[in-house]
């Protein structure tokens, strides 16, 4: 008895652990998976991470797109801008469903800083801002 009890207790912790664990794992994933797109000069992946409507300012394209109007923005701009290295500077939360982060995205052509907002909506992560400056 004493056996199957310890057992159990010890399968329990297991699952706490694994449960925990991928849930840590999930919150941070979604902000290295855009970081790895934006590195990548990728639209098709990053734009995979919008929201419906994105608000977007890219070099003074300023307003709110859809998903597909966001990728097509973001294709001509890593088009003309290919990477050569995105670099997170700063990132965090504002509140327990929002995050941010802010990064210089580096190219032949010179220096932009990107920067993007993810909220969580109905246990979904989704970017609802995305905005890129000329440094």
């Amino acid at each position: 008895m004493k056996i199957k009890k310890n057992h159990t207790l010890l399968t329990l912790g297991i699952f706490t652990t694994v449960i925990i664990l991928f849930t840590s794992f999930d919150s941070q994933d979604i902000r290295t998976a855009i970081n790895n797109a934006i590195k990548n000069g990728n639209a098709g992946q990053l734009s995979s991470y919008f929201n419906s409507t994105v608000e977007m300012n890219v070099l003074g394209n300023e307003g709110y797109f859809s998903k597909s109007q966001a990728a097509s923005i973001l294709t001509d701009f890593f088009k003309n801008n290919p990477p050569q290295n995105f670099d997170v500077k700063q990132g965090g939360s504002t509140t327990e469903n929002t995050k941010f982060s802010i990064g210089n995205y580096k190219t032949n052509a010179g220096l932009f800083k990107i920067y993007y907002v993810v909220k969580k909506e109905n246990n979904t992560e989704l970017i609802h801002k995305f905005t890129i400056e000329k440094k």
